[in-house]
């Protein structure tokens, strides 16, 4: 095998790794400083889809709220910067209000009435 396929394959082992979350990271990075393969920083990894819903659904329990106060609440909750948070809260809204979770109104963000007990259950 060549260099350049098997630094390859180690890098795309290493990216598999860490967006799934395996064991095994320092092995593969050990084995590419021996190659003198330089790496990326390892990304942060952010939060699922599904805990970027669950999280935009318990801030719309408390009531309805404009998608930037949803957003100022996931950030401050996660850490993250805001414009990153407003971006993925507005794609999970948008998602929730396709699944029939949520309704819009004009700006403002509500738990949609007919799956409150759905919401409840998803939330605890």
């Amino acid at each position: 095998m060549q260099d350049n396929s098997i630094n390859s394959a180690l890098l795309a082992l290493r990216a598999q790794i860490i967006r799934d979350g395996l064991s095994g990271l320092e092995h593969v990075e050990a084995l590419l400083a021996l190659r003198q393969v330089p790496l990326a920083p390892v990304p942060r990894k952010f939060a699922q889809r599904r805990d970027t819903s669950r999280l935009a659904l318990e801030t719309l329990r408390d009531g309805p709220k404009r998608g930037d106060e949803v957003s100022r609440y996931a950030a401050q909750a996660t850490g993250d910067n805001l414009p990153d948070q407003w971006r993925r809260m507005y794609q999970a809204l948008h998602n929730l209000r396709r699944r029939g979770l949520v309704v819009r109104e004009g700006l403002v963000w509500r738990l949609s009435s007919s799956h409150a007990a759905c919401v409840a259950y998803w939330c605890r």
